[in-house]
């Protein structure tokens, strides 16, 4: 602490001293109302030892209430007294409860909080004796000046001696101390409500326990802000938590929507990866369309499932190798009316429903199943439509062989208005040209690959068929090719 703190802090505790002595000399040979005093001291002490502590730091305690009180009702002597108990009473609590805490453990706080309180007490009383206080019996206005100039002078000369010492050992201004904020509005109320308490005890003792009900209410009002920032606290604990459980809900759904895919694509050895990729061709458009997260989320929900109805097709026809008949390409159009009825029946995921329905309807209305036209087919539906497409394209088949990046970037400006929206193509499209590498995959020749190994040579697709029609014999050979 600065020097010149030191020595501020030193005179205050020897003022007090002083004034406490002069007060014990010049005592009155009455008796003293010792019934008052141990009940002021006691109440006095709880308050001190009862302190709210609110947010940033700032505590609140009502022990002025009892202070008042005591200067009014007691004589100067045992006013001081009083003050003595109760700050002893505040320092062997906390000495005693919190003997590891920093509160009060230099010797020279406490006399400084005394001597402030004896100095703003002497001051008050002086006040009123100056301006010849009559015990309370005045005219109408009197009494209303006496509880201004008395609560006036406690507070000023305690928030002034207060303010001071912040400013001298912490370079703290009087702003930043909260001094008016923290200490004169708050302070003035409470010794108010110590004078009104003064004021009944002469009506009548009994009539001072009436001061209660407001001293609840303002140790009420004075953890207000303390329950309020325990309130926001736990809001915050509860939404972390809440953030932290939704995160791992979202990453579960996720693995859960790419096993499904993958469940689906099972089936069929020529679409492995399709239903992911789709997804991955699908969230990169709704991106580029500038959708935001939660929609986007949506679609790639959809994109993973879009193929569900297809676990209802024999496999006679989900695997036939050649091209299908009009009575089997029908039969595999109905995947995508089982894919939605079956999804509408769960109540979390039924909001998919048309997206998984309507993936093969064409912007020019000759798509199935309801030869919806333009705008009338859901965008979701327009987009998976589009990514659907292009992923078979991209991947090799039993009837066509993969196409390159540029084919497939030629045929979706072809089918432009056609099969498909404009706005949604253009998006793709604009991808493809930033990206003409990486984006684009073939997602079933690495299926075709590994299965290769796996097939019988009793198997109806044989395995040099299944070259054939991967290209993995090619593939394979080109390397041996260039061996010398």
């Amino acid at each position: 602490m600065p020097r010149a703190a030191w020595l501020y802090v030193t005179g205050m505790v020897a003022a007090g001293c002083v004034l406490a002595t002069v007060m014990f000399l010049v005592r009155p040979p009455e008796p003293a109302p010792w019934a008052l005093f141990i009940s002021l001291a006691a109440v006095t002490g709880l308050m001190r030892i009862y302190v709210i502590v609110a947010p940033r730091h700032r505590a609140y305690e009502g022990s002025t209430i009892g202070f008042v009180a005591g200067a009014l009702l007691l004589p100067p002597w045992l006013f001081a007294v009083q003050v003595i108990v109760a700050h002893g009473l505040e320092w062997a609590w906390v000495r005693l409860r919190h003997p590891d805490s920093d509160h009060l453990r230099g010797w020279y706080i406490q006399p400084f909080n005394m001597a402030k309180c004896l100095v703003g007490g002497a001051g008050a009383i002086l006040a009123l004796q100056l301006v010849q206080f009559d015990g309370f019996q005045a005219s109408l206005w009197s009494p209303l000046l006496n509880v201004a100039l008395f609560v006036g002078v406690y507070v000023l000369l305690n928030q002034l001696i207060l303010g001071l010492v912040l400013r001298l050992a912490r370079r703290v201004s009087f702003r930043e101390a909260g001094i008016l904020r923290d200490g004169v509005l708050i302070e003035a109320p409470l010794a108010g409500t110590g004078y009104v308490a003064a004021i009944l005890f002469q009506l009548n003792p009994l009539l001072a326990a009436l001061v209660l009900a407001p001293i609840v209410l303002i140790y009420q009002a004075l953890a207000v802000p303390k329950l309020q920032e325990e309130a926001m606290q736990a809001l915050e604990r509860v939404n972390l938590d809440l953030t932290v459980a939704n995160g791992s809900i979202r990453e579960l759904n996720g693995e859960l929507f790419l096993i499904l895919a993958r469940i689906f694509d099972a089936r069929d050895p020529f679409v492995g990866g399709h239903a992911a990729q789709v997804a991955a061709y699908a969230v990169a458009v709704a991106i580029e369309l500038g959708w935001p997260a939660e929609r986007v989320e949506t679609l790639r929900q959809a994109a993973y499932l879009h193929d569900i109805g297809k676990i209802a097709i024999p496999e006679s026809i989900l695997l036939k190798p050649s091209h299908l008949t009009a009575s089997e390409t029908a039969i595999i159009q109905r995947h995508v009316d089982i894919g939605a009825e079956l999804i509408a029946t769960s109540r979390g995921l039924r909001h998919l429903a048309p997206f998984i329905r309507y993936h093969h309807e064409r912007w020019d209305g000759l798509g199935y199943p309801a030869g919806l036209l333009g705008e009338a087919i859901p965008v979701e539906a327009r987009i998976l439509n589009l990514s659907d497409s292009v992923e078979a394209m991209a991947s090799d088949r039993p009837y066509h062989r993969a196409m390159s990046t540029a084919e497939i970037v030629a045929e979706v400006e072809r089918c432009i208005g056609g099969q498909f929206d404009p706005t949604v193509a253009q998006a793709f499209l604009e991808i493809a040209r930033r990206r003409p590498t990486g984006f684009v995959v073939n997602s079933a020749r690495t299926v075709a690959q590994h299965l290769v190994a796996e097939l019988t040579p009793g198997a109806e697709l044989t395995t040099a068929l299944f070259r054939e029609i991967y290209g993995i014999a090619t593939l394979e050979a080109e390397p041996k090719a260039s061996q010398p």
